[in-house]
């Protein structure tokens, strides 16, 4: 009987487990099965198998080596295990971005169409459609031939820059924009509206109760966005 044949007798025996001292009798017998077969049968049926089943090797476990001694191959699978845990951290932030922001294209397509069918554009209109459509606890717009040179002076800061102001107002600032009716401990957006931000006609405010509703790290595209589309619903562009 070869070797082979030898060893599948050993494991084919209706299912119950192999006679150790068969085992033991037949290894002390041939000793270079195990190398052997590690090299040819074993080594092909893994192949097989992971290039099946790519994931297996992360799945399956390895005996550790005897105390004090490094195994190479257990580090690798360590390591390979370590950065495929970080790609997949990375797919999955990757998705959620990608969700988040097919959200947001919705969210904002529906707020465009219903501007364009408004036939009433004014700024109470805006307003109510925003509050539709946004969840914010907040809406001011101010129309900038109505804030003071002492106003505009507060503002100061976000008037040079043009883009939208993210994060925490000062008190000035708050009473300026929402009034007495919007607590200190709120977040604010504040979007310059208008067909030149170098002379913006409106300054449109979003505010959350939320300290962090509305906060610098954020980015502003969005927020540009909306203030596109008060734009072009406030401010037509008229031909001259």
């Amino acid at each position: 009987m070869t070797n082979e044949a030898t060893a599948i007798s050993l494991i084919d025996n209706n299912n119950q487990s192999p006679d150790n001292t068969a085992v033991t009798l037949f290894l002390q017998q041939n000793h270079g099965f195990l190398a052997e077969h590690c090299q040819t049968n074993l080594r092909s049926v893994l192949e097989d198998l992971l290039a099946s089943t790519p994931t297996l090797l992360t799945e399956i476990k390895l005996p550790s080596p005897p105390d004090g001694v490094a195994s190479l191959p257990h580090i690798q699978l360590r390591i390979l295990r370590e950065r495929l845990e970080r790609l997949t951290h990375q797919i999955n932030q990757l998705r959620f971005t990608a969700e988040d922001n097919a959200r947001l294209d919705q969210v904002l397509h529906d707020f465009a169409s219903d501007l364009l069918r408004t036939p009433q554009r004014t700024p109470e209109q805006l307003r109510t459609l925003l509050h539709q459509h946004f969840t914010v606890d907040a809406v001011e717009l101010l129309r900038m031939t109505d804030i003071s040179a002492q106003g505009q002076q507060i503002l100061r800061g976000w008037l040079d820059s043009r883009t939208p102001l993210c994060g925490r107002l000062n008190e000035a600032q708050r009473e300026l924009i929402f009034d007495t009716h919007f607590p200190d401990t709120g977040s604010a957006a504040l979007i310059a509206v208008g067909n030149n931000l170098a002379e913006p006609d409106w300054i449109l405010a979003l505010g959350r109760h939320a300290p962090d509703g509305f906060n610098p790290t954020q980015g502003t595209l969005f927020l540009r966005q909306i203030g596109d589309l008060a734009a072009a619903f406030l401010c037509p562009q008229t031909n001259d």
